[in-house]
Formats: C-alpha cells, structure tokens, sequence
C-alpha cells in the first residue's frame, strides 16, 4: 500500500492510496462470494458459485465496486495510522483513479483544531445588574391582574382596563408590487398598560394600548405608527403602518387587595413581606442567569476574535442540523412546524438556513470548540467526590419526576447510567470552564500559574501550536428570533 495525502483547505485531507494488483484479486474473490450470497443463482446454492459464473451473470464492474467496499473497509484503518492522521468521522471515495493497479482518492475530515491565541489577555467587567424595588413591585402588579375579576362597563376606555378588539393594518405607502395588508382582521385582547408599565416589545408596537384610551365599545379608530430604521423586523424598518381598531367590549378590572390572604393565595407564603422576598430572590436569579449568558457569550466571542479555529465541513453540518432539531422542538411546542414557519415568514427554507441557520451553527460551534480547548488549556479537571455527588442527586431528581422509569423502558439500565454520567460531566465541566473564564476576564486569574501548553504526549510546546481535540461539547446557544440564533 502506497499512500500520498494532500492537506486540503477546508480541513479535510485527501488520501491518494495505491494497492497492489495481486490483493486486490483477492478482495474481488471475497466480493463474488459475497455477491452469489446474496443473489439467486441458478444450479448453485448462496455463496456456491463459482467466480467465473459470478463474473458472467453480474459484470466485472459489480465486482469491482463491491471489492473496492472491501478493499477500504478492511484496511481503511491501517490508511489512517500510516497517514498518521486523526480523523473527526469516517472517510469517503471520493475518486477511482484506476483499477489496475487500484488507485483511490479518499477525502478524510480532521478533527477540529484550535489556536487561542493570548486569551489569558482577554478583559470584560463582571457587574451584574441589580433587582430594583420597582420591578418586583411591577412584578406583584401583574400577578393581581392574573387574580382580578372584571366587569363590563358602559364608558370610554381607561388605563388598567380589559379591552376586547380586532385589529387591522395596512401600509400607508406601500412600494411598488408590494402589498398593501400588513395585519388581517385578528381578534385581540390587551391590557391597557399605565406610563409606568409601558413596555418596548408591546405588540404591535410600543405605547399600542395608551392609543387605545378615549373610545368605548362599538367605537372605531385608526391609528398610524411609523417603525424606526432599528426596528426588530427588517421588513418594517421606516415603514408607516394604518392601524384599524374596532373596539368590541371594555371591561373594568378590580385587582384584589395586597394583603397576606392575596400572598396566601398566590402562593405558599405567610404574608406580603415573605412573598415579596421570594419574588425579589426569584427575579434576581433570573436577571444573574440572563447577564451570565450574555457575559459569557461576550468573552467568549472576544476570544474568538484572537483564535484560529478550523473544522471540516462535516463537523459544521452536524451542527447545521442540531440548530434545526431545536428549532423543531420549539416549533412543536408552538404547534407549527417548519414549512409553516417559513410560509409564515415567507422564506425559502434553503435560504433560510444558509443565511440565518448555518451562521448561528458556526457561532455555535467556534463557541463550543474554544471552550473545550480553554478547559484542555488550564487543565481543568472534575473532582470525583463531586461527579460522584451530582450524578446521585440528578438521579434523585429524575426518578421523582418518573423520567428515569420512563428512560428505563428504552434502553438498559446500564446505559442509561452512563448517560447520566456523561451528562452530568459535561455540565459540570462546562460550569467550571465557565467560571475559569470569568476569572480570566476579570483578572481574577493573574495570580494564578498560566499552565503550560501540552502535547498529548505531554511535552511542553509553543502556544501557536495546533492542538487536536477529541470531545465535542456543545452548550446551547439562546434562540433569537427566528430560533436559529444560539
């Protein structure tokens, strides 16, 4: 066997491999028995016929094509090791040279690689946000508007109160060919929102329902709204929309008192201050948890502005096709699905993956890689007490929930445990090499020893040098508006 290879561009390397004539006659042997196997031959029993018999009734072509099968699958590995390559998945003909001698062009994707560069550098103040009064007071008021009780009334509409409408919209100046209706007749309900509530994704723009004090029911108003050049969605950027409102009924709110039977009923507290308390705790969780992701996000992204990352194109479909499996699942959640979503959008589904899915998977991806080469990078290792520990306590929590009954009666126990394992590994090492860059980005990390790069031999090396990794850990990426966006 004779091997050439031919790094090529897109990380992937060509394997141009040449064999002897005499083994391959072999394998066209092994190719005729296999073929009469599985065929019906008259006079001869399967994997009884001769060569030559073989050879008449199915061609020279069918046998060489099933003996080229062979022929790589039995020595593919010994290509690799003599190529002294590492590949990320398995390879593929791409070209017969020839047949006489055998000759094979064989593309091999490599696994991903990662230069980063002066990470340890990398700068971003830390300084979450904190929870004011004001927004769990706003919080308590929504939660007595889900618990008031209404009443129709006869006058004209007044903040706080529950209008019942429907909704139109067209553009007031439409371009050419475009059309005019924005909004068909939808019915609506809204809550007329006070100064203070207002809220900036109000729907179908800010400040919607103030425009809606004055009328009262059976009353019509039009209301024009011009969208600003940042709006949210594209196509509305600058544009002036007509609004009809057909107002149907108005409906008093009376919101139950604050006092310690509202806290009881909301919820498990003895009074307005615990119940307070808790939703400040709540809220506070909820605005650290949203500020991490986008810190992180951040850091991570300014890294990568530095780094060198490279994978085959294999390695970025699969994660072209995991975004589109989480859009899914959101979509079914919404009882939609992907041709509705894009009908709904007006998309072509191979334009919409090549322009929003498949940057949001390379985002994804270089995000995923260069947090697995930090942690490779700073050593970073879980501590067994721990792996042992959250491993009992996430089994705990699963069979209370009956999920782990229900994994049970899928796969065996054994693998389900290792599944749990590997799960639980992975999200306690993705949080320690999350903290590790917080500490790097904060300046936390100065004090600390900047490992050493390794090998994986574990001889000291430059730190431009490649380094070859061999997990693929892949966090979650927030979804944006088209749920492409992780």
């Amino acid at each position: 066997m004779k091997i050439e290879t031919q790094p090529l561009e897109d990380h992937q390397v060509k394997l141009v491999v040449e064999f002897e004539s005499e083994a391959f006659e072999k394998f066209k042997r092994q190719a005729a028995r296999k073929i009469s196997q599985e065929s019906k031959i008259p006079g001869f029993r399967p994997g009884k016929a001769p060569y030559e018999v073989v050879r008449r009734m199915f061609g020279d072509q069918s046998i060489s094509n099933q003996a080229l099968d062979l022929l790589i699958d039995v020595t593919y590995v010994e290509m690799i090791e003599k190529a002294d390559i590492k590949p990320s998945g398995p390879g593929k003909l791409d070209k017969v040279v020839s047949l006489d001698p055998p000759k094979l062009e064989i593309l091999v994707p490599l696994l991903p690689t990662v230069e980063l560069g002066d990470y340890r550098s990398t700068r971003l103040e830390y300084k979450p946000t904190q929870v004011s009064p004001e927004e769990v007071d706003s919080f308590i008021e929504r939660l007595r508007t889900n618990y008031a009780s209404v009443e129709p009334v006869e006058r004209p509409i007044q903040e706080t109160d529950l209008v019942f409408l429907t909704l139109s919209g067209k553009y007031a100046s439409p371009a050419e060919g475009e059309q005019t209706e924005y909004i068909k007749e939808t019915p609506q309900q809204v809550i007329v929102q006070t100064e203070e509530q207002q809220k900036t994704e109000e729907w179908p723009f800010p400040g919607f329902t103030r425009t809606l004090i004055g009328p009262s029911a059976g009353d019509e108003k039009t209301v024009s709204y011009t969208y600003p050049e940042d709006a949210k969605d594209e196509k509305l950027r600058g544009k002036e929309i007509e609004f009809h409102i057909h107002v149907q009924s108005v409906k008093a709110m009376k919101l139950p008192d604050l006092n310690d039977e509202f806290s009881q009923t909301v919820g498990e507290f003895d009074s307005v201050e615990t119940m307070r308390k808790s939703i400040s705790d709540r809220l506070e969780q909820n605005a650290r948890e949203e500020y991490d992701q986008d810190y992180y996000t951040q850091v991570i992204d300014k890294v990568r502005e530095h780094a060198t990352v490279k994978y085959p194109p294999q390695v970025l479909e699969e994660e072209i096709q995991h975004v589109l499996n989480h859009l899914q699942q959101d979509l079914t959640r919404q009882k939609l699905d992907l041709d509705t979503y894009l009908k709904i959008r007006k998309l072509d589904q191979n334009a919409f993956i090549e322009n929003e899915v498949k940057p949001s998977a390379i985002r994804r991806l270089e995000r995923s890689l260069i947090m697995d080469e930090i942690a490779r990078a700073e050593k970073l290792e879980i501590e067994p007490d721990k792996l042992d520990g959250a491993i009992t306590e996430t089994v705990k929590e699963m069979e209370a929930s009956g999920e782990y009954q229900k994994a049970r009666k899928n796969i065996s126990q054994e693998k389900l445990a290792d599944a749990v394992a590997i799960e639980v590994a992975s999200r306690l090492m993705n949080r320690q090499t999350l903290e590790r860059i917080k500490q790097i980005a904060t300046g936390q990390s100065e004090t600390m020893t900047a490992p050493e790069p390794q090998t994986e031999e574990g001889e000291s090396t430059p730190a431009t040098d490649e380094v070859k990794l061999t997990e693929e850990a892949k966090p979650d990426e927030p979804l944006g508006e088209t749920s492409a966006e992780q």
